[in-house]
């Protein structure tokens, strides 16, 4: 079962973003290029922890994190810290409108009416576990309903009426490897600021 960050995780700079699956095939003859975009996107997170006393809540709410870890054998809800909530209102309770679902958009129904910018561009959702981030503008009709568009594809398609999360969404991450739980502290037991970075996993 994933675990969360601690809650105030006092991150002094993160990189979130998607990582693309693109093979490319270029002839040796003409060295025309090919590019096929492949499935398998997946975000991609590095964070970077301030400088905190050893004595600090904080600095035992991070070990309690990395020792439940147990390096790149356990997983945790990872999110973009600079885009928690939407620039949208996403008010009412969206579901998904219609199962078997599949690619860059997504029918949604149970927003609340006639909003221009419900979710914005560049706002972030979840559903059914997967993560999701918008490359256009979704406004509601008059009966609450909108189009969502967004990258990476769905994987699956989910199903009728499930929940989307707008609010604080999250992918499920593992540590890159077993050496990102390792801490440096000076002579005065202060922990200097840690990076450590992770990669979404999903079957």
């Amino acid at each position: 079962m994933a675990i969360d960050l601690p809650p105030n995780p006092g991150f002094r700079a993160s990189e979130f973003g998607l990582e693309t699956n693109t093979q490319r095939f270029e002839s040796p003859i003409t060295k025309a290029v090919q590019r096929v975009l492949l499935g398998g996107g997946r975000w991609t997170a590095s964070y970077t922890i301030r400088r905190m006393r050893a004595s600090e809540p904080l600095a035992a709410q991070w070990i309690t994190f990395f020792l439940q870890l147990e390096g790149s054998y356990g997983t945790f809800n990872a999110y973009d810290p600079d885009r928690r909530t939407p620039r949208g209102v996403a008010t009412g309770t969206p579901l998904v409108k219609g199962g078997s679902q599949t690619g860059s958009t997504l029918a949604i129904d149970g927003c609340t009416a006639d909003v221009t910018g419900w979710l914005k561009a560049g706002d972030y959702f979840a559903v059914s576990g997967e993560l999701k981030q918008l490359t256009a503008d979704a406004n509601t009709n008059g009966s609450g309903e909108a189009t969502l568009s967004f990258k990476p594809p769905l994987r699956s398609s989910p199903a009728d009426n499930a929940a989307l999360t707008t609010q604080r969404p999250t992918c499920t991450m593992t540590l890159v490897d077993d050496q990102q739980a390792k801490w440096r502290a000076d002579m005065n037991g202060v922990y200097e600021e840690k990076s450590f970075s992770a990669i979404e996993v999903f079957s």
